[in-house]
Order: structure tokens, then sequence, then C-alpha cells
């Protein structure tokens, strides 16, 4: 199962939508997301029902061993982008009797 990128998703809205372009599936995509883009970027979470909610996280600093030379480091706080999907999503994503061989953890 290959990986959808963004002229999939626009192809995808062209057969969707009758009488869309190319130009204009390519155009409403980038408006949705930059603005969603824009309202992470401003702290805000944004919900779109029977698909889910993007937010940010707020991560504190923590105390890490630096892999390669085994010295303690401080890996500083950061805020990060988060996903949180709906029940409908979750529903449609769960099939209890498909093999999960080729999906990626």
């Amino acid at each position: 199962m290959a990986d959808i990128n963004r002229q999939d998703i626009i192809r995808g809205m062209m057969a969707e939508v009758d009488g869309l372009t190319y130009s204009m599936a390519s155009a409403s995509l980038e408006a949705v997301i930059t603005c969603l883009s824009q309202a992470l970027a401003n702290h805000q979470s944004v919900m779109l029902s029977d698909f889910g909610r993007f937010s940010v996280r707020y991560r504190r600093a923590r105390s890490a061993i630096h892999p390669r030379t085994h010295q303690p480091m401080t890996i500083p706080e950061v805020i990060v982008p988060h996903f949180t999907p709906s029940p409908h999503l979750k529903k449609l994503v769960h099939k209890p009797n498909e093999p999960h061989s080729d999906i990626s953890r």
C-alpha cells in the first residue's frame, strides 16, 4: 500500500467534484493547509467534524543521555502539533478482519 502525496489528494478532489480543475483543486488544498498551519501557529485548535482535531501541545524540558557520547544533556521545551482522530475516523481505520502486516508502526 503506497503513501498518498499532495498530487494524489488533488486528483482525488478532482474525481469527487465534477468540473473541478487541477489548478482549482490545488488552490483549494493550499488554502486549507495554510488556514490549518496559521491556526496552529497561533496555538489555536482546529476541529474537522468526522475527521479529528488538530491542536498544539507543550512538551516540557527534560534530561536525557546523548546516545553517542553518553553524556547528560537537556532537551529543551517545545510546542508540537498534535492530531486526535474522531471516533468516526477511528472506526473507519479499524477493520478487525484486515491483516496488519503492511502497516508501519
